[in-house]
């Protein structure tokens, strides 16, 4: 087994963990649904954070070819699926108990948390590409990344509903672009 084989174990287990947390997330509206407010931009966000996890779980294949492992390389990735996980976890409210739920004010009493980790995550990249490849490429890549750690910055400093109901769905067809373009990459 070589050292990607073996870390990649570790990786894959905390973007599983972070897929499970949104699908349960998910599970849990569906299943609750005669007590909760659906807020839309939650929704998308939700969806996103799929295929945001889904992208790097596809894109980390990409590691397989760096053969000598160090502590930095490990550190930065494993900051990063970490920094991924936590996004995930705070994108959709924990549903317990019988009370009404409104998704519009968990999503806002909860934006400065997933939006400043999701830019934090976002932010990991260039140090996970730093720590891999010990430079960082200036490229549409790097511009694309730059603009989501600032749109995710606005959107954790933010509670204008005007800005969050924007965002969502622009997010949705940028993200979803920008997994499509790289997933052909691989």
């Amino acid at each position: 087994m070589d050292t990607f084989s073996f870390l990649s174990v570790l990786f894959s287990v905390i973007m599983g963990l972070a897929l499970t947390e949104v699908l349960q997330g998910l599970r849990s509206l569906i299943l609750a649904r005669q007590r909760v407010t659906i807020y839309g931009p939650a929704l998308i966000w939700a969806g996103l954070m799929i295929v945001i996890v889904a992208q790097a779980w596809w894109g980390m294949f990409g590691m397989r070819q760096f053969r000598d492992w160090n502590m930095a390389m490990y550190a930065a990735v494993l900051l990063q699926i970490t920094l991924m996980y936590l996004s995930a976890a705070v994108a959709l409210p924990e549903i317990s108990g019988r009370d009404a739920i409104d998704m519009r004010a968990i999503y806002y009493a909860n934006s400065h948390w997933f939006f400043g980790l999701l830019a934090l995550t976002v932010a990991s990249t260039f140090l996970k590409d730093y720590a891999t490849t010990g430079s960082i490429k200036y490229s549409w890549n790097a511009l694309f990344l730059v603009m989501y750690i600032l749109l995710s910055a606005i959107a954790a400093a933010t509670k204008s509903s005007w800005y969050h109901c924007i965002l969502a769905p622009f997010s949705a067809v940028a993200i979803g672009t920008y997994a499509a373009v790289l997933s052909f990459r691989l």
